[in-house]
């Protein structure tokens, strides 16, 4: 893969972080919010890639100052869902909601309070990072995704529901972010269909047990969630047989259906 391809795109990820900061700057949308977490993730995901080919120096370290404007959205964002959480399971704890809405407003007061800051952190490392870009070889790409995935497939045939099974997840994810920008040139199959289904089932399941501790004083609460989550773990434990090949293998569609 080019030089040219790597930093046009990297251009683009990174103008649409920017973008969705400054709108939630303005609106406090919580979905500009949402999508600047994701271009940042978008953009880390680019960066170990590009890291993992062995290029001095690392491009992760240098990411550093946005990944704690990252951390700094993301108490605004938990406050958020945790609001929405009640409201969908009607959990009816009231002075837990009114502490998470407290909790977001104090946030987003003390987040946009650092707007020049922030902006000029994210301006200066967008030029720090582009101007040490390098290019990554099509060999290399393969092999990375290759060995990423047999290390999925190992951590999933010894499955276990911790905290190692939600670093699946974000590894899955990593490779989803990257797959448009290199799908030209891998030279193995990516099933990108079937990576976000395991994705959704395992990001299910990870939000399934946040409530289970987020509600653990309501009994009815936590005996209905658990019950959700035993799904969620039978829906996990059957997608992921032989993830490897299910991950590796594309059927291509006769003509007639891709219609």
């Amino acid at each position: 893969m080019k030089k040219r391809e790597e930093r046009k795109y990297f251009d683009k990820e990174w103008k649409g972080m920017k973008s969705s900061l400054i709108a939630f700057f303005k609106k406090e949308d919580q979905e500009d919010l949402h999508r600047f977490r994701v271009q940042v993730k978008k953009l880390r995901a680019f960066l170990i890639l590009s890291d993992s080919a062995g290029h001095q120096p690392s491009l992760a370290l240098y990411f550093k100052p946005v990944k704690k404007i990252f951390k700094e959205a993301g108490e605004i964002r938990n406050a958020f869902m945790n609001q929405e959480l009640a409201k969908e399971y009607q959990t009816g704890n009231n002075a837990f909601i009114s502490s998470q809405c407290q909790l977001q407003i104090d946030a987003t007061s003390k987040f946009k309070s650092m707007r020049v800051k922030y902006l000029k952190k994210i301006k200066d490392t967008h030029e720090t990072i582009k101007g040490e870009i390098r290019a990554i070889s099509d060999v290399h790409i393969s092999l990375f995704y290759q060995n990423v995935l047999q290390q999925i497939s190992g951590t999933l045939t010894n499955l276990k529901f911790n905290e190692e099974l939600h670093d699946c997840r974000k590894q899955v994810k990593n490779l989803m972010y990257n797959h448009k920008l290199i799908r030209s040139g891998l030279a193995i199959g990516f099933n990108i269909n079937y990576m976000h289904q395991v994705q959704t089932v395992i990001g299910d399941w990870h939000d399934n047990a946040l409530a289970i501790e987020l509600y653990q004083g309501d009994k009815a609460m936590v005996t209905g969630l658990k019950k959700q989550g035993a799904k969620l773990k039978r829906n996990i434990t059957s997608l992921t047989k032989d993830f490897f090949n299910q991950a590796t293998t594309v059927v291509d569609l006769p003509v007639e259906q891709l219609s």
